[in-house]
């Protein structure tokens, strides 16, 4: 029975998940074509470009890509440096500053991820 996609890990659909690992792995801001590229390298059937560029128009709607440029010439990056910063900032952005003491309190819960909050507050970034 056709219908939505189902999400996967992340909560992509899967054709948003292969353009994000796209993304992610390239050093610089990419284009459609570049991520078209990229995906039909192991497919036996091709994507169209349209495809791609519909799906990555969504992404930055949803703020999960930042597209700069110009018509035509638009590049585009990750907002977040994987999906579990994409998450992080859904739940804080939908729950706040409850988000943020139930984060702490599972945190003091285990001292091993308490010793790492410390660490990584510690740091500079």
């Amino acid at each position: 029975m056709a219908g939505r996609p189902k999400k996967e890990s992340g909560g992509f659909a899967p054709l948003e998940s292969e353009v994000m690992d796209a993304v992610w792995s390239a050093s610089n801001p990419v284009s459609v074509r570049e991520v078209l590229d990229a995906l039909n390298e192991s497919r036996p059937e091709p994507l169209a470009y349209t495809t791609v560029m519909t799906v990555m128009n969504r992404l930055a709607a949803k703020g999960v890509l930042r597209r700069s440029g110009e018509r035509r010439r638009y590049a585009y990056e990750a907002t977040a440096a994987d999906a579990a910063g994409i998450a992080v900032r859904g739940v804080i952005k939908t729950y706040g500053d409850a988000a943020v003491a139930h984060f702490v309190d599972e945190a003091r819960a285990d001292p091993q991820v308490l010793r790492r909050l410390r660490a990584l507050l510690a740091t500079d970034g």
